[in-house]
């Protein structure tokens, strides 16, 4: 017998100290080094194709770290990591992979001599309060409703996207436009609350200047019959929630007809319910019909002789849409005598042909709450990309109008964070001081990959980085250094370029909050995979390379016979 106490059971494999520190940190380096090259305006672009052979076209870097399957624990956190900068502030997520894959990669400088993962942890911890302060004092505050603001953080956004970065000026002028509009418009008509939910994005393939946007609501959808009218000025809106048509029970009934005569009283009694109802519509002024539910033929007939479009199976989400853009409410009952007071309005309700597709567009809506982003893109996969693009330039705008402060962009916030943490390591006695140093190092890492993206060389331009920054200024001026990525240079940048305080923030503190946690780990245990373990007759459960096919072991010689079907967990 053994004099050692097995704790960890044989199906398992542990990893320790030192090792799981470097797998870790080799992990994050993987990442960074595939995600680095589209970083910024001048960046790469990638293609993911997935195992059904369909290709995902994209520069974002939260598209992309979601698309990879990855199997590294380490991995997997600073893939949560960007996914959550991505859904919070909606920009940042390149930055803060590159960001927490350098301070790990800085830790490795460090432990390799012989300074301890707790004082690592710690001085980042230090490092990441100077640099919120830091950040709060060089941020501005502006008015979250100013249009030319909005535009500028828009652009900025926009100008790190796959498809932005070619656009000529009329196109990025009219993409601009639409975002700020829709955005002051969802805003005004919503007592001063955003939710971007209340921006519709709908996609047909066409030419990109095309896209625009619709002060209502578009449904892919065309009219229930050929015969009604496809355009309809001073639309009076019904939304319908009930059906029109015979019903049909949800558990099976039996109805007994001993002759014609029973048949078609039945069948004109079921049409009656029908005519009832659709008698209610027209007596109630409406002119258009949205309903969730069924139309059926009788119910289009008397429709169209009324002169009223109605578009049937509207989708839910669809159906609350227009409530907020026609100022409509959904009825659910007919039979309701304030059925008039639920009528939404708009100026016009027209049926038109979109690419090779009829659509609904509800247009003129006096004060919508509500309204559609129709993109237009000449492929499948870049109308993908634009709509991603836009989603997340809608949760920065919104995140803006939350806490409109900002910074200017281009690599320089980071620069200048990174100069004035270096005068307080030089402040600081013992060990902190390099781990500060090394927090300013990663911090600059972010000006300096803009800067090989734009073709510049890095040591060159951290040099110029760090003398620009060095020069004396006037008290009270800030010198924004950064990179200029449409002259390909290192100089100062004006208020052109800008980016959130509130992104920053999130950036700064997922990135240490990453380098912290794997830096700290030291044992990973695995069991082994699921599908290689199996019990034998005697009871014996375990998992082995081969455990899915029929094989021996030591207790199999013993006489004891092992299961015609083993049982996997």
């Amino acid at each position: 017998m053994s004099n050692n106490l097995e704790i960890i059971d044989r199906d398992s494999f542990r990893t320790t100290g030192e090792n799981v520190r470097k797998f870790n940190i080799h992990a994050a380096r993987l990442i960074k080094s595939i995600i680095q090259s589209t970083f910024g305006p001048q960046g790469n672009e990638k293609i993911y194709i997935d195992i059904i052979g369909e290709s995902t076209y994209t520069k974002d870097g939260a598209t992309f770290l979601r698309k990879i399957d990855v199997q590294h624990p380490a991995a997997k956190v600073l893939i949560d990591a960007t996914n959550t900068v991505d859904n919070e502030v909606g920009d940042g997520t390149l930055t803060t992979a590159i960001l927490a894959a350098t301070l790990l990669e800085k830790s490795e400088e460090m432990m390799d001599t012989g300074i301890s993962p707790a004082t690592i942890a710690s001085g980042f911890d230090n490092g990441l309060k100077y640099a919120l302060e830091l950040l709060d004092s060089i941020s501005y505050k502006v008015d979250n409703k100013n249009k030319a603001i909005i535009e500028k953080i828009a652009q900025s956004c926009l100008g790190t996207k796959i498809i932005f970065s070619s656009l000529d000026q009329d196109e990025l002028k009219n993409i601009l436009g639409i975002i700020v509009k829709a955005v002051d418009t969802v805003y005004s008509n919503s007592k001063n609350s955003l939710d971007i939910d209340d921006i519709k994005i709908e996609e047909k393939i066409g030419n990109f200047i095309e896209s625009k946007l619709i002060d209502g609501i578009v449904i892919d959808k065309s009219t229930d019959n050929k015969v009604m009218p496809r355009m309809i000025e001073n639309a009076r809106i019904l939304l319908l929630d009930e059906e029109l048509e015979s019903k049909i029970t949800r558990t099976e009934s039996q109805i007994t007809i001993n002759s014609p005569n029973q048949m078609m009283l039945f069948c004109n009694a079921e049409k009656d319910m029908v005519r009832n109802k659709v008698q209610q519509i027209v007596n109630c002024g409406a002119n258009v019909v949205f309903s969730r539910k069924g139309i059926d033929k009788t119910a289009q007939e008397i429709l169209s002789k009324a002169g009223i479009m109605s578009v049937k199976r509207v989708k839910e989400n669809d159906l609350n849409w227009l409530e907020k853009a026609t100022g409509g409410r959904i009825t659910k009952d007919l039979e309701d005598e304030e059925m008039k007071n639920n009528l939404g309005n708009a100026r016009s309700v027209y049926e038109k042909r979109i690419a090779d597709d009829k659509m609904i567009f509800v247009e003129g809506c006096s004060k919508p709450r509500a309204v559609t982003i129709l993109i237009r893109a000449n492929s499948k996969m870049v109308m993908d990309e634009v709509h991603r693009a836009l989603q997340s330039t809608l949760v920065l705008v919104k995140r803006f109008i939350q806490s409109p402060s900002i910074v200017v962009g281009g690599g320089s916030c980071e620069a200048l964070i990174a100069y004035h943490i270096r005068e307080i390591a030089s402040k600081t006695p013992g060990t902190e001081q390099i781990v500060l140093r090394k927090f300013a190092e990663s911090l600059e890492e972010i000006p300096l990959t803009l800067a090989r993206n734009c073709g510049l060389n890095s040591m060159d331009s951290e040099i110029k980085l760090r003398s620009q920054l060095s020069r004396k200024v006037h008290p009270g001026k800030i010198r924004w250094v950064g990179v200029n990525s449409s002259d390909r240079c290192i100089g100062e940048l004006d208020w052109e370029i800008i980016e959130l305080k509130a992104a920053k923030e999130q950036i700064l503190n997922s990135a240490v909050e990453v380098g912290r946690l794997l830096i700290n780990i030291d044992n990973i245990i695995v069991k082994k995979l699921l599908m290689n373990t199996h019990t034998h007759e005697d009871g014996t459960e375990h998992s082995h390379a081969n455990g899915d096919i029929k094989h021996d072991h030591y207790f199999d010689k013993l006489g004891k016979q092992q299961r015609p079907h083993h049982h996997y967990y």
